[in-house]
């Protein structure tokens, strides 16, 4: 698939945007995958795509987040390696059913389901009164995240959020900076499964992954300078849009 220059500009300009929200609040993902399927990819193309460029502003983002000493990973690494095996685990998952006839169904309702998600759920804006606790819950929690991001991925990172503030007790801002590792391995994980995979439209990564990454240092600029900032409605409308177009398709004769 030949992709147009008009297209790559565009691309860039989308992963700028995915990479700075996606920083803030996580859902860069219903940016950048609406966007590819309209360039015409397949669904398992843009899901493919999408992690090998995403893992760059979740990268970024985690870098300057510890060299600013604000993301302490001492405690996190065992739960970010599980999080790594189990998004490896749902990319080859992707992998093997990418030809599926099945998959364009499915999408369209994943989508609307992440776009419910990241429009709906509000994360506590103050920490949990409770002692912080790793069991069985987190390990599961830690697991599904972890899958889900490999094989799909929109709103990972608010669902990393959400663990760290049930089950350690943080705030919000505290959460969020915290999750930005959980996001980089699962994303690094993806990026490394589909790296081979010839599902992966390597023209537009390459204008993308510079876009992330300025993308995601302004994003970490504004979360250490001003706070949280979180940008819901415009994504949602754009993926519950882009979900009815695909759901028309694939559904309607």
């Amino acid at each position: 698939m030949i992709i147009d220059a008009e297209w790559l500009v565009l691309l860039a300009a989308v992963a700028f945007i995915a990479g700075f929200v996606d920083t803030l609040a996580g859902g860069g993902g219903l940016i950048t995958i609406p966007a590819f399927l309209f360039a015409g990819f397949t669904p398992a193309q843009a899901l493919a795509t999408n992690k090998c460029q995403a893992f760059a502003g979740t990268l970024t983002a985690s870098v300057r987040l510890m060299t600013s000493g604000h993301l302490k990973i001492r405690a996190l690494w065992p739960y970010a390696l599980l999080a790594f095996a189990m998004a490896l685990a749902g990319a080859w998952s992707l992998r093997e059913v990418s030809e599926a006839n099945w998959l364009d169904r499915v999408v369209p309702i994943l989508l609307l389901a992440a776009a419910a998600y990241f429009g709906l759920v509000r994360l506590p804006q103050t920490a949990l009164e409770q002692t912080p606790t790793f069991g069985m819950l987190a390990l599961a929690g830690v697991a599904f995240i972890g899958f889900y991001d490999g094989f799909f991925g929109p709103g990972t990172g608010s669902l990393f959020a959400l663990l760290m503030i049930s089950v350690l007790g943080l705030g919000l801002r505290e959460a969020t900076i915290h999750a930005k590792l959980f996001n980089a391995m699962t994303n690094m994980a993806a990026f490394l499964m589909f790296a081979t995979s010839d599902l992966v439209m390597w023209s537009a990564v390459m204008v993308m992954i510079p876009a992330q990454i300025f993308g995601a240092l302004l994003g970490t600029r504004v979360m250490l300078g001003r706070g949280i900032v979180l940008i819901r409605p415009l994504v949602v409308l754009m993926c519950s849009l882009m979900a009815i177009k695909l759901a028309s398709e694939a559904w309607l004769p």
